[in-house]
């Protein structure tokens, strides 16, 4: 056992310690780096965006670099050496631009080149072929880009384990997200919350392929124009939709194992044409998992006191994850000013389990056996989550003026069979000599969304905003358990629930955003009326709420060159408790621990600030403050007649977070690209107990990731992430980290390409959490099965064209709230 730590704790060293390294080279290699910067206009002077650059070297005339410029028309490429050097400039409607020769003296690590004017053409210009790609990481006014579309280690794994990836973003196999260390994370998928409780998000987010993702958005401080829900910001999985012209598509296969086999395969199909576009994907996964779970509970005592009873608890599950991702429509433009489009997607998958768990309570004085359990719990869980949509879109100019309306319908079922076959070893005549317990969780969700956007710019560089949306829940959940007695199953009343939940929300907003300068300024404000209705038929009891919050959000940004911008934002934003978090009802794990919810539980609030600061175009600095109250957390309890533990969420806290984060992304060298994300922050919870208490600490995160262009058409991979301990709620996690490698060949001309990828190599991933609260103690040791090795095939066929803006819908915001 001491020589198991031992090795842990020096790997554990030794991931640190590249950490830092890493992070150090991306900073002296940046600082060394020659650079040159400029920005292209038309012929209105405004900024041309997505322009593609090649630095060419004299005399050989030699590509050294390449460059898209931003939506503000500015660029920026890193330069080999000192020497000559020339500009070519390709993009669509413009005519191909070549720079006057320039040099690069080495006299300064930054040089400016000025403006350059692009002609306009409308023939299609194919004279300069550019090579390039958008910013791996992009800061935008009310949101962070990260663009994993073309990454290695984003195939032949799962949403949920790409997730945990992200800078900044701690994510467990329950569903729990936090950004920046601040809980309460909302999740959507295409702009759409999930409105999945944690586990159901979990299974979800299994459920769908990595491979089918394009960009993940992190906001902070989310803009009015979005749903107020989520005090701790908004995470945005944008999942890929190929709108090219003609016929084209991909197919794809992987395969792999971790502890067991896993494998998927996906296709897209997309044919545009004329005024009609037609597309579709379909994609699935298979996995087999095995996990490991250890926990220590001390209970039994007065609170404050020594505790009389302890229990040891191992439990080794097996998984088979089967999910099916499938998305398909239509847009016809019926004139050059009218859109409308028709939009079905699901996700349909099971989880069945088997867990052996063995429970061992003992005594204190001497340690006696008082209770040795041991359980084999059987769980056949399965959900199918389906979306209808209808969007219609009126262009009333070129310039940006335009209505949108778009209305959903989301069918979310689930359902869990469950059976806990317990056999007790103790020679106690009054005990059982086993119990048998079968359950029947069903989840019914139904929501109804309408929402309308209206988008006006006026004057110049300025815009306005505004929208309605109203949305209308409801969810059913009628839990039945049965009971083993005298050979018969009988109904366990004390642990089935009948219970449905209805919730309308009318949400209005206004956004105005103007640039005076060298100044912009954004502000919104979003009022929203809730009412909520809880009726637990078992008892006939009803709990109805209602409120009306107004949530301003404000975003100033201030830019002194092109290689300086400071940006403060402020946001509040609320937390409305998950549907299941207000069911009373109790799921088992085993006989002697269960999880029910709370209809009383009340929303918490939140407010954010966060001032940023970005400079020479690779880094981002920002230091963020947020305060929360009527936070809401999970707690352990004991009921006052039984030797049982349960969780239940209750508004616990005061929750404080402040922190400092700095991002670098540039090229390091000229076949290495980096990205290191460094935050340091703190988090205070103030509980409001028997007793008030503090529970604060000081937190660290890193993550890196890095691009190695070996030779033509090969790319490696290595990312790294380091998470220290964190305090959340009654809860501590203790410190981890994971490091993840891939390699990918082009192959077939380019059309196709094949990826190995190593995740969590060293098989580190291991969480630890422990809580002393209410008199209770306990620890909990979770390895889940998260290093696989995957091998991927992807091909692409068909022609090219312009991408086309991708389309959200109304019920986003909602969806991840069936909690």
């Amino acid at each position: 056992m001491n020589k198991y730590y031992t090795v842990r704790n020096f790997l554990s060293g030794k991931a640190i310690l590249l950490c830092l390294f890493l992070w150090g080279v991306q900073l002296r290699v940046s600082a060394q780096s020659l650079r040159v910067a400029g920005r292209l206009t038309d012929s209105q002077e405004q900024g041309v965006p997505f322009a593609g650059i090649l630095l060419v070297q004299l005399p050989d005339s030699l590509g050294v670099g390449t460059a898209i410029s931003d939506t503000a028309g500015r660029f920026q490429l890193t330069v080999p050496a000192k020497g000559n050097y020339l500009l070519r400039v390709s993009n669509m409607g413009y005519r191909p631009f070549t720079s006057a020769v320039f040099n690069v003296s080495g006299t300064s690590t930054l040089q400016e080149l000025g403006t350059f004017a692009l002609v306009e053409d409308q023939r299609m210009l194919g004279t300069v072929q550019i090579k390039g790609s958008k910013p791996r990481v992009e800061h935008q006014m009310d949101k962070t880009v990260l663009r994993i579309e073309n990454s290695v280690l984003a195939e032949g794994s799962t949403a949920l384990a790409l997730l945990a990836k992200m800078p900044g973003v701690t994510v467990d196999d329950n569903g729990n997200v936090s950004l920046k260390g601040r809980p309460g994370t909302l999740v959507m998928i295409n702009g759409k919350p999930t409105y999945l409780s944690g586990n159901q998000l979990a299974n979800l987010l299994r459920g769908t392929a990595s491979g089918n993702i394009a960009n993940i958005e992190l906001m902070s401080n989310p803009s009015s124009r979005y749903d107020a829900a989520g005090k701790g910001g908004i995470i945005n999985i944008v999942m890929k939709k190929n709108t090219k012209k003609d016929l084209n598509g991909n197919v794809s296969l992987n395969g792999g194992a971790g502890r067991a086999g896993r494998w998927g395969a996906g296709s897209s199909l997309n044919y545009r044409t004329g005024k009609v576009n037609l597309f579709g994907a379909y994609s699935f996964i298979y996995e087999d998992l095995k996990n490991e779970d250890e926990s220590e509970r001390r209970f039994g005592g007065d609170t404050g006191g020594t505790p009389t009873l302890r229990t040891l608890q191992t439990s080794a599950e097996t998984a088979r994850l089967r999910g099916h991702d499938f998305r398909a429509g239509i847009d016809v433009t019926a004139d050059e000013k009218n859109t409308i489009g028709f939009l079905v997607s699901g996700n349909i998958g099971k989880y069945p389990v088997t867990q052996q768990t063995g429970n061992v309570m003992t005594g204190f004085s001497g340690h006696p056996v008082l209770r040795d359990a041991r359980t084999l719990t059987t769980g056949k869980e399965h959900w199918r989550d389906l979306l209808y949509n209808v969007n219609y879109l009126h262009t009333f100019n070129d310039k940006g003026h335009q209505l949108t309306i778009d209305a959903d319908y989301v069918s979310h079922f689930s359902r869990m069979d469950q059976q806990l076959d317990t056999r007790y070893f103790e020679q106690d005549a009054a005990l059982p000599g086993n119990s048998f317990r079968k359950g029947d969780i069903p989840s019914y969700n139904s929501i109804y969304v309408l929402k309308t956007d209206y988008t006006l710019p006026w004057k110049k560089n300025g815009k306005l905003e505004a929208g309605w949306k109203g949305s209308y829940v409801r969810t059913e959940n009628n839990l039945k358990y049965d009971t083993l007695k005298s050979g018969a199953f009988v109904p366990d009343l004390s642990a089935s629930n009948h219970f449905i939940y209805k919730e309308q929300i009318q949400a209005g907003y206004l956004n105005l955003q103007q640039d005076y300068g060298k100044f912009s300024i954004q502000l919104g404000l979003r009022g929203e009326y809730t009412y909520t209705e809880g009726h637990q038929l078992t008892t006939d009891s009803l709990v109805t709420r209602s409120y009306f919050n107004l949530f301003p959000s404000i975003f100033v940004s201030h830019t002194f060159s092109e290689e300086h911008k400071l940006q403060l934002s402020y946001s509040r934003r609320i937390e409305r408790p998950g549907y299941w978090d207000l069911n009373p009802f109790r799921l088992y794990t085993d006989p002697f621990n269960y999880e029910e919810g709370n209809p009383y539980l009340r929303p918490a609030i939140a407010n954010a600030v966060e001032l940023g600061y970005s400079f020479f175009s690779d880094y981002y600095a920002a230091a963020t403050y947020s305060r929360s109250k009527d936070v809401i957390s999970p707690v352990v309890g004991q009921p006052a007649d039984a030797a049982v533990l349960y969780s239940r969420p209750e508004n616990l806290a005061s929750f404080t977070n402040y922190g400092f984060s700095l991002t670098a992304t540039n090229d390091i060298t000229r076949w290495w690209q980096g990205t290191q994300f460094a935050n340091f922050y703190y988090n205070g919870f103030t509980v409001q107990g028997a007793e008030k208490e503090v529970r604060q600490g000081g937190s660290f995160t890193f993550d890196s990731q890095n691009t190695f262009s070996i030779a033509s058409g090969w790319k490696a991979e290595l990312n790294a992430l380091f998470r220290s301990a964190e305090v959340s709620g009654v809860f501590t996690t203790k410190a981890y980290y994971m490091i993840s490698a891939g390699a990918q060949r082009d192959v077939l001309k380019g059309k196709g390409n094949i990826k190995l990828l190593v995740n969590d190599i060293f098989r580190s991933r291991q969480i630890k959490e422990w809580s002393d609260y209410n008199g209770i103690y306990t620890f909990n040791h979770r390895r889940y099965d998260t290093r696989s090795f995957m091998l991927t095939f992807t091909y692409r066929f068909g022609g090219a064209g312009a991408q086309q803006e991708r389309r959200s819908t109304g019920s986003e915001e909602l969806k991840g709230r069936l909690k």
